[in-house]
């Protein structure tokens, strides 16, 4: 598979946690690149990494492992990033001097992906439930009911429980 350099990125989900820790989505590149969407101590934290001097973290909300359903999109376009949370939206630039994320052809969902190595940093998986992920348009959820992603690499269904589920990336 070749390597992508998508410019604009936007995703969007549904969830509604039961524990205040754990990976919503993950993604990441061989050159070290990254986007990571985790509750954090109840808040959501969006941590994204290119490879020349580019972490950004930013974080939003709070006490959002409350059983209730919290809406979340991401649009990236190079540098510029609006993050929103329940119809509240933080934007911001990336640190660093790059203007795309090169990832993997995998994002993901409920976890991070299983390596064969320590977690990174003791991170947990998700706990509770996400409906309408959509990743550049299309319908991650639907594709994924209707068989349309390989789906082999799930162990579970919605809701999530303890095992990260990874869907390949789209490309049109």
């Amino acid at each position: 598979m070749k390597k992508m350099k998508i410019l604009k990125d936007v995703i969007a989900l549904k969830f509604k946690a039961s524990e205040s820790e754990g990976v919503i989505l993950h993604g990441e590149g061989q050159q070290g690149d990254y986007i990571t969407l985790e509750l954090s101590r109840g808040r959501l934290l969006l941590q994204q990494y290119g490879s020349i001097l580019g972490h950004t973290s930013v974080t939003s909300g709070s006490l959002l492992d409350d059983h209730h359903w919290h809406s979340v999109v991401i649009e990236r376009y190079r540098r510029n990033v609006n993050f929103t949370l329940d119809q509240h939206t933080q934007h911001f630039r990336t640190n660093g001097e790059f203007d795309h994320l090169d990832l993997d052809y995998e994002l993901t969902f409920g976890g991070m992906p299983y390596s064969g190595k320590p977690v990174s940093g003791g991170r947990r998986n998700f706990k509770g439930c996400m409906e309408s992920i959509n990743y550049n348009g299309e319908n991650i959820t639907d594709l994924a009911r209707r068989k349309k992603l390989d789906t082999s690499s799930f162990v579970s269904r919605f809701p999530f429980q303890s095992t990260p589920h990874t869907v390949p990336y789209l490309t049109k």
